[in-house]
């Protein structure tokens, strides 16, 4: 493996160099020659059976795993694509179905493919539950506080009111619109507008157009219920919900308007007034 490591970057250094292919026959199947011929040590590797040398169930599961992300890899899948069943995959590797249907199921959880009952397995779209999960498990557990969690939202949706200026469609605002309307007439009373709150900044991440924001805000929307619940509960009279419901509005208006640094000053704005919030609930717990 090491050996068509360092084969490949010297296919790949040849190419920029030289634009000439490696001296062999055989057609490069990953591309890293721009379609030349290369040396047989280009190819993928391909195992025809797992290593002997640890017999444990779990150890199998991983190298099985690990194989399929490398079989995504080199065959170049995409979301929605079909990977071999676990019929085929455990006769190719010589493994029993349990050990491949575990693999299976740790790429399902991790959001690698989809594996629903009844249908082939497929290369899944990225989904926030990984994340989110990870997310609830790091707060619930004190390795981050509310208070973090608050300032990741603040950094993403900051950059994420930027993109929107740029790129938000009339779909899009129009939607921004429609949330933060519901937003107003759920009023501040038992904290209905918290979820009509956090599906605003959710349009704002797909506004933006870049689907790693929207994943990850998407992930923390958990989170950022209970940081908005936190800091509403201590937020100043000054800063009530009809403030609230401006810095929204400032923001939209920015975005509508498209222009970039208004938009990125009005998250900041929120956000500042936001996090002092959520700081001043904190203490008083």
């Amino acid at each position: 493996m090491y050996r068509s490591w360092l084969t490949l970057r010297r296919c790949e250094k040849r190419w920029e160099k030289n634009k000439v292919g490696c001296p062999s026959t055989l057609t490069c199947l990953i591309g890293c020659c721009k379609g030349r011929s290369l040396s047989p040590l280009c190819s993928p590797p391909v195992m025809t059976k797992l290593p002997t040398t640890d017999q444990t169930a779990d150890s199998r599961a991983f190298q099985v795993s690990r194989y399929l992300m490398e079989y995504i890899r080199h065959e170049r899948l995409k979301a929605g694509d079909a990977v071999p069943s676990e019929m085929k995959l455990s006769r190719e590797l010589n493994v029993s179905r349990s050990v491949v249907r575990e693999a299976y199921r740790t790429l399902a959880a991790t959001g690698v493919i989809d594996i629903s009952n009844g249908r082939t397995p497929r290369v899944s779209r990225i989904d926030s539950l990984p994340v989110s999960a990870l997310m609830r498990h790091a707060m619930y557990t004190g390795q981050v506080t509310p208070l973090q969690i608050m300032e990741l939202r603040s950094a993403l949706d900051t950059q994420a009111a930027r993109l929107a200026a740029r790129h938000a469609t009339p779909d899009a605002l129009e939607s921004l619109q429609r949330a933060l309307d519901a937003m107003r007439e759920a009023g501040p009373i038992g904290g209905a507008y918290i979820r009509h709150d956090v599906h605003f900044h959710a349009l704002l991440a797909e506004a933006s157009g870049n689907p790693l924001i929207a994943l990850q805000v998407t992930a923390l929307s958990k989170a950022a219920r209970y940081s908005i619940r936190a800091g509403r509960n201590a937020e100043p009279s000054a800063l009530g919900f009809a403030e609230l419901l401006m810095r929204h509005q400032v923001l939209l208006a920015a975005v509508k308007a498209g222009h970039e640094q208004a938009a990125v000053e009005a998250s900041q704005m929120h956000f500042t007034a936001a996090e002092a919030a959520l700081d001043l609930a904190l203490q008083e717990e």
